[in-house]
């Protein structure tokens, strides 16, 4: 690499000082570390994989944040990737019998190729708004019928079963982590770090780039922004995150079927980020884990309820929440009802005034 080019690289990445603006999310990152490393000293075994397996739809919530929130490309077939990271990784290490860091690599590499591959041909062809989302619908549900009809690999409508869990080799030692303390904490950090290296690259030069890019792509090229190679880079980087969030899926549960390519699972993962705020981070994370754990609690009850819960939740999202869940809106609430309530209506100084010329 040139020293122009790594200049370059080292101008895009840079951080400013941190400010303020830097304290909540360090603080909220902060505690979600003690959390993570205390919760598997108080909880069972049933709801440490329960709440694990929520943190892993968590990683693909986060996955699409970077893609939807901050580069503003809305996909309505994500989950694409979440199953080419799953199935990558239970076909190399069930029916290879590869280990399964090998079976991770490979589910990655999948899932970067088709992105890269489809990116490259639509982006670069100035295909955008509903005609990517549409295309990238058409691309799940012929992965999702590839996984059913191949079945000397995919196993078919039963998918592939006995998946090894997570471990690797360092020398002579072998590291399990496919029990559910090691598999939590293998979770949490992959998540923690996912966030906490998102976080940086959005705060610094990159990030007000693809901000500019998600507000005017016109005005950003016009500026000199290379906008499809930047879009290319985060579709392919997102892709790798989901990719990762399969493979973990995979790992945690041993099973994977069709059900994953499911544009049902399209939609949940449209609904976390919306709830919880594009381009917020850790609010889509949330969003993700507990909408996960209410579909759970749902679906032992009844298993045609939450397809409804689910309809609901978007019509309230569009008509009342069309940034997500704000703290700032809900304390502006508050004071309003309050208002309301006590009979002392706001008092604009500047309106009166005008109202009294």
């Amino acid at each position: 690499m040139s020293g122009r080019h790594a200049g370059c690289l080292r101008l895009w990445f840079s951080q400013p000082l941190i400010g303020p603006r830097d304290v909540p999310p360090l603080l909220g990152w902060s505690l979600a570390v003690v959390v993570m490393v205390v919760v598997p000293f108080f909880a069972g075994s049933w709801l440490l994989s329960t709440v694990r397996d929520a943190l892993v739809m968590g990683i693909l919530a986060l996955s699409y944040d970077l893609l939807w929130g901050r580069a503003g490309v809305l996909t309505l077939g994500h989950t694409t990737f979440l199953g080419l990271g799953a199935y990558g990784f239970a076909i190399t290490t069930v029916q290879f019998g590869q280990a399964s860091v090998t079976g991770l690599a490979a589910g990655v590499f999948c899932a970067v190729a088709v992105a890269a591959v489809i990116g490259y041909f639509l982006l670069f062809a100035g295909v955008r708004l509903h005609f990517f989302a549409i295309i990238s619908l058409a691309v799940l549900i012929v992965a999702q019928q590839l996984a059913v009809s191949w079945q000397s690999v995919t196993g078919g409508d039963t998918g592939l079963l006995g998946i090894p869990g997570l471990s690797f080799s360092v020398g002579r030692h072998t590291f399990d982590m496919s029990g559910p303390r090691a598999s939590w904490y293998t979770v949490a950090v992959v998540l923690l770090a996912a966030t906490g290296l998102i976080w940086l690259v959005c705060r610094g030069r990159y990030g007000k780039v693809l901000d500019a890019i998600a507000t005017n792509e016109w005005r950003a090229k016009a500026c000199g922004y290379h906008t499809s190679f930047h879009l290319l880079l985060v579709f392919v980087a997102s892709a790798a995150i989901a990719a990762i969030a399969g493979a973990l899926m995979a790992a945690c549960s041993g099973v994977v079927a069709p059900d994953v390519f499911s544009p049902l699972l399209a939609t949940e993962v449209i609904l976390w980020v919306a709830i919880g705020g594009r381009g917020r981070i850790g609010g889509p994370v949330v969003a993700a884990v507990v909408l996960t754990l209410f579909r759970q609690t749902v679906s032992s009850y009844s298993t045609d309820g939450w397809p409804l819960i689910l309809g609901g939740l978007f019509l309230a999202c569009v008509l009342f929440m069309p940034n997500g869940l704000r703290l700032d809106g809900f304390v502006e609430a508050a004071r309003r009802a309050g208002r309301a309530v006590w009979g002392r209506p706001p008092v604009h100084r500047a309106g009166h005034a005008r109202e009294e010329r």
